[in-house]
């Protein structure tokens, strides 16, 4: 009898876990969301640079709100580094309603749960051989891939037409903007302070803004 209560004190303790990693798996955006810690991928590239192993600590077995860069697009999830280069990237596995959201170079944050697991995979490139460290976030969510921005119109630029030269903050560095089609452009002044959101891609590391609808 003593056995027969053991053996099933043991089922139900399984059951139990079973239930809770299922609930663990099952969680939504909303519920990551709310218990989420918001960093970006520099932060991640910066700290494991640093000391991997408070950086495997700080952001492994984590719910994460994460903002950075589409650096690649494969078929089940994204490789998310900081705009400039990284050793340290993580893979980011999205739906596919999410995915075909999204462009290579892309801005875009993120919210998933993170794995206590650090994959090392080379590239070659120009006859070089490059080496990464990616972070696995096995369960994710897009949360934004656009960017609300205001920044000074500077007029068209004839190179690039229909794109704008568009002046964000103090920078000297003139961005391109490319308007929706429903904006209708002939109303833009020189010199106009315009607020937008719109998809912001990295290039030739500079930043461009695609399909801007102004909202302010």
């Amino acid at each position: 009898m003593k056995k027969f209560i053991a053996l099933l004190l043991a089922a139900v303790m399984c059951l139990s876990l079973v239930a809770c990693g299922k609930s663990e798996a099952a969680k939504t955006k909303e519920e990551m969301l709310a218990i989420a810690e918001e960093y970006r991928s520099s932060d991640i590239q910066n700290d494991s640079i640093e000391n991997i192993v408070k950086a495997k600590q700080k952001y492994c077995n984590k719910t994460l709100l994460l903002s950075g860069m589409v650096r690649n697009i494969e078929e089940d999830h994204i490789e998310l580094a900081p705009i400039y280069s990284s050793n340290y990237i993580i893979d980011v596995y999205l739906s596919i309603d999410d995915l075909v959201l999204l462009e290579q170079g892309q801005s875009v944050t993120v919210v998933g749960t993170t794995i206590d697991e650090i994959i090392d995979k080379s590239e070659n490139a120009a006859g070089y051989t490059f080496n990464y460290s990616h972070y696995q976030m096995p369960v994710a969510y897009l949360v934004k891939y656009t960017v609300e921005v205001t920044g000074i119109l500077k007029g068209v630029n004839n190179d690039f037409a229909p794109a704008f030269n568009i002046q964000i903050g103090s920078s000297n560095v003139l961005k391109l903007i490319y308007f929706a089609e429903n904006v209708d452009t002939s109303t833009l002044e020189y010199g106009q302070e315009i607020t937008f959101v719109a998809k912001e891609i990295s290039e030739n590391d500079n930043l461009h803004y695609y399909d801007a609808e102004i909202i302010g």
